[in-house]
């Protein structure tokens, strides 16, 4: 079997397989696979009906769920196990959701160990009560946001970002970078996503056919942006937010701006996970998820 490093040239031959499904965790988005390629080392094998999904994590080489259509689902996940016993690996799968949990135990009674990752839960919430933080569970917000419209009237501007303002965006994650500089939680993973980051901006012209790029300037100064971009026809996943945090209503004028102006449409916003992370989760969870996106490690008992 042949196996492919997830570069920026695999798109074109992915971008089918990810079409193919509805799958709702962030794992199963190109750009999210990409970014982060240099981090799990990810490769991918394509077959007539499915592609296989392989990286490693801790030494340890691990499939994510297939990318396949239901009825093919099942020959999908034998061809995986079958991969990593024939490469004398132990049988893993991360990143599955409860479908094919359920497929594992119905076809393979007492083989492996379901273990629960609740860092990785990816967060959903309800799309339009992001763009009105409407009600009584959203008022600390709209106070947040209404602050932010009152003190900086005039002076701000929305809008979307394209090559030319990149390297503002670096400059922002770098200060930012430096501003959480001490705090363990955040700070493991900066590097890895700031070269993800990069990676986006650099082959920006070949995945702006699904990504979008926002920011927010207050006196022609970058304070914000936001990438994301359509996971499936009924929801927008958001990849990465970043703005100054001294500017009190910021992060929440441009989490309901982007919703608002660039997935007026959809139903639910999947916003990741918070990878265990307390401060992320405590914010993640004060925009009350309407549920989450659970996912389990599989493996040999």
């Amino acid at each position: 079997m042949l196996f492919k490093e997830i570069s920026i040239d695999a798109k074109k031959e992915l971008d089918p397989y990810f079409e193919m499904v509805d799958y709702e965790a962030c794992e199963y988005c190109f750009t999210t696979l990409f970014m982060w390629q240099h981090v799990y080392k990810t490769h991918y094998h394509i077959d007539r009906d499915f592609a296989i999904i392989m990286a490693e994590y801790e030494g340890n080489a691990f499939s994510i769920m297939p990318l396949a259509k239901k009825e093919n689902l099942l020959k999908a996940v034998v061809y995986a196990i079958n991969y990593l016993k024939n490469s004398g690996s132990k049988i893993y799968f991360r990143g599955i959701t409860s479908d094919v949990l359920a497929l594992l135990k119905e076809n393979y009674p007492e083989k492996f160990n379901y273990i629960e990752e609740r860092d990785l839960f990816d967060y959903v919430y309800d799309a339009e009560s992001l763009r009105t933080l409407s009600g009584k569970k959203n008022q600390k917000k709209r106070n947040h946001l209404n602050y932010f419209l009152k003190e900086y009237q005039g002076r701000y501007e929305y809008r979307l970002l394209n090559s030319s303002n990149f390297s503002e965006c670096i400059n922002l994650m770098e200060t930012w970078a430096e501003i959480k500089e001490g705090n363990d939680e955040f700070e493991d993973g900066m590097d890895d996503e700031s070269e993800g980051v990069k990676k986006i901006f650099e082959n920006y012209d070949i995945l702006k056919d699904k990504l979008k790029i926002a920011g927010v300037y207050i006196e022609n100064k970058l304070q914000a942006f936001t990438i994301g971009e359509l996971l499936n026809k009924d929801m927008a996943l958001v990849h990465i937010e970043k703005a100054n945090q001294d500017i009190r209503g910021l992060y929440q004028f441009i989490n309901q701006q982007f919703i608002l102006n660039e997935f007026p449409d959809v139903d639910f916003v999947n916003r990741e996970e918070d990878l265990g992370i307390e401060g992320l989760r405590k914010a993640k969870l004060s925009y009350h998820p309407l549920r989450f996106v659970e996912k389990y490690s599989v493996n040999e008992i």
